[in-house]
């Protein structure tokens, strides 16, 4: 008998983790299709060739309580390709007032750490925390300022927070979406909020070691494949149509749709279209950082809100940055660089640097574009979809992409028994 195939349309981080999957499991044969000429998506390491350095196209950090990101990194051997923090929390960085903290959870999962300011942070107080369990229990319609507390708890906590795991301000960003990182975070203790980055690049830490794993596994990735139509019966997938050839599905054949919102709801009727996006913009510094440096700081009330220090360059990301993709990029680069001097004493002389600006860094983080984000199961039999903005439980991430792979890749081997059946298959 034929073997069963799995289609996956997509090659980034949802598609891969789906066909790491599906090979590992050694039922099916595995294809992947890409439309550009590499993998990676939205996530990636390109060449400077003016600056002779790899970049990212983004800033693409993990935590430690990323349990799926982090044990696909184990599988495929690329866990040395990350820079773990030895000591939990966050530190961060107020360019208004000059203060520097850090947040220092204990390792264990009772927060004793709240009880000590000097753990908590400057200024920031117990009930600033307490009020946190708010999020957790939050309904689907309430947004994070809605429930959380007052200032200075506000600005100088659950705002940078905010903008870092969805890329939005708390007036507007879903206090669902939030409580689940948060609900993760506490349910790994201290332990997990330690801040991973990639060594060499995301390509190297995450995408091509992928890539190889999947080629020694037997699947097949095959580029420059613009999927442009499926034929869909009443009950299943017939075919898929590509640019330039046809697919037609056998009787236990599959497909994983791993492409982004807007393409997944022009291929399939029945998915909403987003209504939006929320911009980003990184701006990448190539020069390294000063010894001991931390791998991340949470910058409040400067221009920019996240700086990153990699062994070879410092990166800032500017989040929900719609207001700034216009400005003289030039400008951009001048202020984000005295930003970058003013935490690290380097020179205020401009290194040079390159900004890569993203207009749909993220689907809008809002309640009410969480609630039309499309699940996994589709109502064809063999068609399933996966993605950072698939499912309802957690924010657009690298997380939720390599989640929502995973539990397409278990439906389509007709798993029924999938772990994460409540947040990707049912509203």
């Amino acid at each position: 008998m034929k073997r069963a195939v799995v289609h996956i349309v997509g090659a980034g981080a949802a598609g891969l983790a789906a066909a790491r999957a599906l090979a590992a499991d050694g039922r099916c044969d595995v294809v992947v299709h890409d439309c550009a000429p590499y993998a990676g998506g939205r996530r990636r390491t390109f060449h400077d060739e003016a600056l002779g350095v790899d970049f990212d196209t983004g800033n693409f950090p993990l935590i430690s309580s990323w349990t799926a990101s982090l044990s696909l990194i184990e599988a495929i051997g690329a866990r040395g390709e990350w820079r773990e923090e030895t000591e939990p929390g966050v530190a961060f960085a107020d360019f208004a007032t000059g203060e520097r903290w850090r947040l220092r959870p204990n390792a264990g999962r009772a927060p004793l750490w709240l009880l000590g300011g000097k753990w908590r942070g400057v200024g920031l107080r117990l009930s600033d925390f307490w009020a946190a369990r708010r999020l957790i229990s939050a309904p689907p319609s309430a947004t994070v300022a809605s429930v959380a507390p007052g200032e200075p708890g506000r600005t100088m906590l659950w705002r940078p927070l905010t903008l870092a795991a969805l890329n939005a301000p708390p007036e507007i960003a879903s206090a669902q979406l939030a409580g689940a990182v948060l609900r993760r975070i506490l349910l790994a203790g201290g332990a997990g909020l330690r801040i991973l980055t990639p060594v060499n690049g995301f390509g190297r830490a995450f995408v091509e070691p992928i890539a190889r794993n999947l080629q020694r596994l037997g699947a097949a990735i095959r580029f420059k494949r613009r999927l442009i139509a499926l034929d869909l019966g009443p009950e299943r997938l017939t075919s898929l149509e590509f640019e330039h050839d046809r697919v037609d599905l056998g009787p236990r054949d599959a497909l994983i749709l791993a492409t982004p919102w807007s393409v997944t709801a022009d291929l399939i009727s029945g998915i909403p279209a987003p209504t939006g996006a929320s911009a980003a913009m990184t701006v990448h510094f190539a020069t390294p950082p000063p010894p001991r440096a931390p791998a991340a700081i949470a910058a409040l009330n400067g221009p920019f809100d996240w700086l990153f220090a990699y062994h070879d360059r410092l990166s800032v990301t500017i989040n929900d940055a719609a207001a700034r993709l216009d400005a003289p990029r030039d400008q951009v680069a001048a202020e984000c660089w005295l930003g970058v001097a003013a935490l690290t004493a380097l020179s205020d002389a401009l290194p040079a640097w390159r900004i890569v600006p993203s207009r749909r860094a993220s689907p809008l983080a809002t309640p009410e574009e969480t609630a039309r984000r499309p699940l996994c199961r589709t109502p064809w039999s063999n068609l399933f979809v996966a993605g950072g903005h698939v499912g309802r439980l957690l924010p657009d991430s690298i997380e939720n992409a390599v989640r929502s792979g995973m539990e397409a890749a278990r439906l389509a081997l007709g798993d029924e028994s999938a772990r994460e059946q409540l947040s990707y298959q049912k509203p």
